[in-house]
């Protein structure tokens, strides 16, 4: 959980649980520059926190996979950025980008160094510049966002993806198997099947994009199939 108390103590929930995807590692405290005072838990579930850590961690090895020294690499939307400990031994620049002040600055604190930066992005407007990285990384992500943005947002990765980049991105299948909000998880604003998920990455070529299915029951009960592309 991520607060924030203002002088007049007044507590506002920033979301940061489990349900909207925000997982943060480690407790802690600071003021924004503002003077707002924030408060972070340790996001905490012990009969479901080792599985979910692990599913989440697992999801930026495959971002990993395509990691080498050097490489200037875009994770957005980030979250708290455990991802920038992750990869930092395999020697990236690393860039963060989330729409959460609070929690971008908990990542700058927690995982700040010379070779990461961390900076606000908004996926509705993603404002990347032209061919800039060599990774960009976009998982729990696009689920986030309406139909309408999805597609300017995949076009934006590929415009700014230097010449051979690559983007590996996700996207939970629609239950109902038809594209649309999400019925299981309320923070889901437009899930994909897997022929609309496919079609949104035509920007990059058919023959240049592979998929991965994963399947799997989730602590809920709910079986879940999620879309990894590369």
């Amino acid at each position: 959980r991520l607060t924030v108390l203002t002088e007049q103590a007044c507590v506002i929930n920033l979301g940061g649980t489990i349900s909207c995807g925000r997982i943060y590692l480690e407790d802690l405290e600071f003021n924004m520059p503002d003077g707002q005072h924030v408060k972070v838990s340790k996001t905490f579930k012990p009969d479901i926190m080792e599985n979910l850590i692990a599913r989440h961690r697992g999801r930026y090895h495959l971002l990993g996979l395509f990691c080498r020294p050097g490489m200037k690499v875009l994770d957005f939307p980030c979250g708290s950025s455990y991802a920038a400990a992750l990869l930092k031994d395999q020697g990236i620049v690393y860039e963060g980008r989330d729409a959460d002040e609070p929690t971008l600055e908990y990542a700058r604190r927690l995982y700040g160094s010379p070779t990461a930066e961390f900076k606000f992005g908004d996926l509705e407007k993603p404002d990347l510049g032209e061919e800039k990285y060599d990774l960009i990384g976009c998982l729990e992500g696009i689920e986030h966002i309406e139909k309408d943005f999805q597609g300017p947002l995949v076009e934006a990765f590929y415009g700014a993806l230097k010449k051979n980049g690559v983007l590996v991105i996700s996207s939970p299948e629609n239950s109902t198997g038809i594209s649309g909000p999400g019925r299981d998880n309320k923070w889901h604003k437009w899930e994909l099947n897997r022929a609309d998920f496919l079609s949104l990455l035509s920007v990059f070529g058919e023959n240049n994009v592979e998929l991965i299915t994963l399947r799997e029951t989730l602590h809920t009960g709910v079986m879940s199939v999620c879309f990894y592309a590369v």
